[in-house]
C-alpha cells in the first residue's frame, strides 16, 4: 500500500492539483492558521475525487466547563509563561495558540463550513478530552 500513496504538501488554499485527482486530503493542527480557512475547505472539496475523504484533526475548545477552565489555565496561562521564561523568547509568541483557538471556528461553524463546500456525511468527534476534535467527511458526487 505504501508504494501506492504520494504524499504532496502545499497551500491549502491553492493545491496545484487538477480537480478530481486524489482520494484522501488531511491536514492537522494547521487549517486554524489558514488565511481563510473556508476556501481551503472548498479547494480540498476540489481537488477530491466522488466518494474521496478529508480529515482534518483541530484544536477546539472543551464543552465541559472544568475541562475548559483547565485547558485555559494550561494553555493561556501556565504554558505561555514556562515557555517564556525556558526560551527567553518574550516576543508573545506563545500567547498565540490560545488567542488563535479562541477565536476560531465553533464545531458547529466548521460542519457548517464543511457542508457549504459539498462534503455529505460530515462528522466531529472530540479527542482528548474536546481539547481537539477529529472532522471526517466524503466528497459527494
Amino acid at each position: 500500500v505504501a508504494s501506492r500513496i504520494d504524499y504532496r504538501q502545499g497551500d491549502a488554499m491553492d493545491l496545484h492539483l487538477p480537480d478530481a485527482s486524489v482520494d484522501v486530503v488531511s491536514i492537522a493542527f494547521g487549517i486554524r492558521n489558514v488565511a481563510d480557512p473556508r476556501r481551503a475547505i472548498g479547494e480540498f472539496a476540489r481537488v477530491l475525487r466522488p466518494g474521496g475523504r478529508v480529515v482534518i484533526l483541530e484544536f477546539d475548545t472543551p464543552r465541559l466547563a472544568p475541562v475548559r477552565w483547565f485547558n485555559r489555565f494550561y494553555s493561556g496561562w501556565l504554558m505561555p509563561r514556562t515557555a517564556t521564561l525556558i526560551s527567553g523568547d518574550r516576543s508573545g509568541a506563545y500567547r498565540y495558540l490560545p488567542r488563535s483557538v479562541e477565536s476560531f471556528m465553533s464545531r458547529e461553524e466548521m460542519i457548517a463550513a464543511m457542508r457549504g463546500a459539498g462534503f455529505a456525511e460530515v462528522s466531529a468527534r472530540p479527542l482528548s478530552l474536546g481539547i481537539c476534535t477529529c472532522y471526517r467527511a466524503e466528497r459527494g458526487g
